[in-house]
């Protein structure tokens, strides 16, 4: 797990979190410049994530705002800058708005992820993945390349520490034949072979419930074990990371009512099992 933390990642969680602190106290960011004897510019660096914190500065920062354990705890996430982060080697044909997901990712302890009519990436079999990368939009050596990352991406979920995964599928994805009937074959065989990790969690949410949390479009979120957890909305070329407090509490409430909705992981593996069954 140590080799896919992103410290400009972690800089960004830091930093949410050192804002979050120090509005809810009804300071500003002048005035907390001066407290460590810095500028409002490095202020807002240090906030926003683009550099990575001093740890002393955080402590202080976090007394200021009357949360000095919460200081300790930030402070002992903070590692050194790098040049070379784990997702590096993809980094051409890696959009720059996942960049700041997949570190993230890298370090978070837990996830959950409902996307609409497709199996998750985390889930997808490598020619499932490819057979959804519009031909005309991607060269084939970057398709290629995509995949492979995908590839690499998904070893977290069998890591030392591996990465918690719940998931809800809609039912209808499991009839979309991406590549084929025979891509479509072993990605079903796939999840019914993921369903078995302990630390991963596959439920359908059926096509007979007709109104459900998932509507709005697909939901990421993704817990830590030593910081606050964070949402993620992705669109067409870009995305919204959400770390207000308040707003990541709406998102958790949609998920808890999504997978209260779908089918229980027992179900939901007969469900996959018997789509599988009906394609030979």
């Amino acid at each position: 797990m140590a080799a896919r933390k992103d410290p400009f990642a972690i800089a960004w969680l830091v930093g949410n979190e050192l804002r979050q602190a120090r509005t809810r106290v009804g300071e500003t960011q002048a005035e907390a410049a001066v407290r460590i004897g810095s500028s409002t510019s490095r202020m807002n660096y240090m906030e926003s994530g683009r550099s990575v914190q001093r740890a002393d500065d955080v402590r202080k920062l976090m007394e200021f705002y009357g949360r000095p354990e919460d200081g300790e705890r930030l402070a002992g996430m903070l590692q050194p800058p790098t040049r070379r982060v784990w997702w590096a080697p993809w980094e051409p044909v890696l959009p720059e708005h996942t960049r700041l997901f997949y570190g993230l990712e890298g370090f978070a302890s837990g996830e959950f992820v409902y996307v609409p009519s497709i199996v998750p990436g985390l889930l997808q079999t490598a020619d499932y993945a490819a057979a959804l990368i519009p031909v005309n939009q991607v060269s084939p050596l970057h398709r290629d390349r995509i995949v492979e990352f995908r590839r690499i991406r998904q070893e977290r979920l069998r890591d030392e520490e591996p990465l918690n995964l719940a998931a809800v599928i809609d039912e209808h994805a499991l009839y979309r034949e991406a590549g084929g009937p025979d891509v479509l074959r072993a990605q079903l065989d796939h999840l019914l072979l993921l369903s078995r990790l302990e630390n991963l969690s596959v439920q359908v949410m059926p096509n007979s419930v007709a109104v459900h949390d998932g509507l709005a479009g697909k939901l990421t979120l993704l817990d830590f074990a030593d910081a606050q957890s964070i949402g993620q909305i992705e669109y067409a070329d870009g995305a919204v990371y959400v770390g207000d407090y308040h707003q990541v509490a709406g998102y958790e409430y949609r998920r808890e009512q999504l997978r209260a909705g779908a089918l229980d992981v027992d179900a939901s593996r007969e469900v996959i099992a018997a789509r599988r069954a009906a394609m030979d």
